[in-house]
């Protein structure tokens, strides 16, 4: 039946037969074969483009991660194993006791503070009322400054004991942190 109808037709209408049923082959071709695998390759680019986002992500958190460590390592030696608050507190005001004798700065008065917890740190706040020579005084405050034990002079007060003598009576907040 279909030799019969294309015998019939003209050389020209064979040819817009056969360019038709070759346009319509190829659309049938591109929505069935070429379009799903395009559409595959896009999907696949953009999962490749996500994968390559999230190691560059990756690759910034391990380089802190590695920059973290070594900071670790290296307040590692301020990290101390904490005992409670009172037991803390009690170290904390031996410890200054300790530096004030070494001094020569007559303590007058200690008072424990608070205790304020900041992101896994706590910090240990002590108020002092001493009495030393100026000289005394300030190499104390030096010390407690420099310690190893994390010791912060947060605020203070000097006032001379009278006009022409070198003692001064002073003030003191002194903080201490604890990592554990």
């Amino acid at each position: 039946m279909t030799k019969g109808f294309i015998a019939k037709l003209s050389k020209r209408e064979k040819t817009v037969l056969y360019l038709s049923v070759l346009f319509v082959l190829f659309a049938v071709m591109d929505r069935a074969v070429i379009g799903p695998i395009f559409h595959k390759m896009q999907s696949l680019e953009i999962d490749i483009k996500n994968t390559q986002e999230e190691i560059k992500k990756n690759t910034r958190i391990i380089a802190q991660k590695k920059r973290i460590k070594a900071e670790e390592k290296e307040y590692a030696s301020f990290s101390v194993e904490a005992g409670s608050e009172e037991e803390e507190t009690a170290a904390l005001l031996k410890e200054l006791e300790t530096m004030s004798s070494e001094f020569n700065v007559y303590l007058a008065d200690m008072k424990p503070l608070s205790v304020e917890a900041e992101g896994g740190v706590k910090k240990f706040l002590v108020s002092i009322n001493c009495t030393a020579d100026m000289e005394a005084l300030v190499s104390f405050l030096y010390a407690i400054e420099s310690a190893d034990k994390l010791f912060q002079l947060s605020a203070f007060s000097i006032t001379p004991k009278s006009r022409q003598s070198s003692t001064a009576q002073c003030e003191l907040l002194i903080s201490k942190i604890v990592i554990p």
